[in-house]
């Protein structure tokens, strides 16, 4: 006999108070179940965001803006020793030990893409990278994965006037 058909025959056994009692448990189990495996995770991700995104907002507008004077005379002392974008930023990478693909996409402009990192730590390495090279962002990319870490992959285009 049938698994299915053992089911239903113990279902017709049963009185009609059991299965009152059986189908608000069943009820029950999955609202509880559907609380805390969807609706709980959903709203504490939704108040983390609520809180990162302005800060994110704020650090990424900071990042195109236009370099400051600091950054401006790192760029200059960096053109005067010849170097082109790549290689400052090579360099600036290596002193912070973060290992970034970099693609020349002319002398003065560079794609960067980021080991998966915090995006909160991916930004803030962006930004030192701005201020030390003076370079603004152009255009910029970033992909979460849905990672529960706040993990993303960061992809964006520096460039430096000449």
């Amino acid at each position: 006999m049938p698994i299915q058909q053992k089911a239903w025959q113990w279902w017709q056994e049963r009185s009609g108070r059991e299965r009152r009692i059986l189908v608000i448990w069943a009820a029950s189990v999955a609202v509880l179940a559907l609380w805390f495996g969807v609706c709980a995770p959903l709203f504490q991700r939704i108040g983390v965001l609520e809180k990162r995104v302005p800060e994110l907002e704020m650090l990424l507008t900071r990042m195109r803006a236009q370099p400051t004077a600091g950054a401006g005379a790192a760029s200059a002392a960096a053109r005067q020793a010849g170097e082109d974008l790549r290689s400052v930023l090579y360099g600036r990478l290596a002193e912070s030990k973060i290992s970034a693909e970099l693609r020349a996409l002319s002398p003065t402009r560079v794609e960067m893409r980021l080991p998966e990192m915090p995006m909160k730590e991916a930004l803030d390495t962006l930004d030192d990278l701005r201020r030390q090279t003076g370079t603004r962002a152009v255009v910029f990319s970033a992909r979460s994965e849905g990672s529960a870490d706040g993990n993303a992959r960061v992809v964006v285009e520096l460039e430096r006037n000449p």
